[in-house]
């Protein structure tokens, strides 16, 4: 366990009863979406193929333009 989440968990054991349930079950959703392969959905596939025919046309935006577009953001 890492220190930080320790810290946290020593914090949280402080915590309202409806609380803790509720940091609990988010702690159960990352477990269970972390302990079985992912499974693409259509909508998944649909992206990818979408995104894979972009790359195929030329349709991205070369490593100047997005270091420029960052650069402009976060002015």
């Amino acid at each position: 366990m890492t220190k930080e989440l320790k810290e946290l968990m020593e914090r949280a054991s402080k915590w309202p009863e409806e609380m803790q349930e509720a940091a609990a079950e988010t702690l159960r959703m990352i477990e269970e979406n972390h302990s079985k392969p992912y499974r693409l959905t259509a909508e998944d596939r649909a992206a990818l193929r979408r995104s894979a025919e972009d790359v195929r046309k030329g349709r991205f935006a070369s490593g100047k333009e997005v270091k420029a577009f960052f650069k402009r953001a976060r002015a």
